[in-house]
């Protein structure tokens, strides 16, 4: 638990300076297109899908667990 409030800290403090540096291209290009919510939204789905996939494989090993 201390680990995770630790890299909770670190986490905020680091994206609590990421705002006050200047845009770069790349931040700006995406921003200024609207391409941002495509990135986001194929972000989120990567990460359920990976999300559902260990889901499975987890009921699957149970499954397997209870038969043998």
């Amino acid at each position: 638990m201390r680990t995770f409030l630790a890299l909770l800290l670190f986490i905020t403090s680091f994206a609590a300076r990421a705002e006050s540096a200047a845009p770069s291209w790349l931040e700006s290009t995406l921003y200024g297109n609207g391409k941002i919510n495509v990135v986001v939204a194929v972000v989120a789905v990567i990460i359920l899908g990976i999300g559902f996939w260990l889901w499975r494989m987890d009921r699957r090993l149970t499954k397997l667990e209870r038969k043998s």
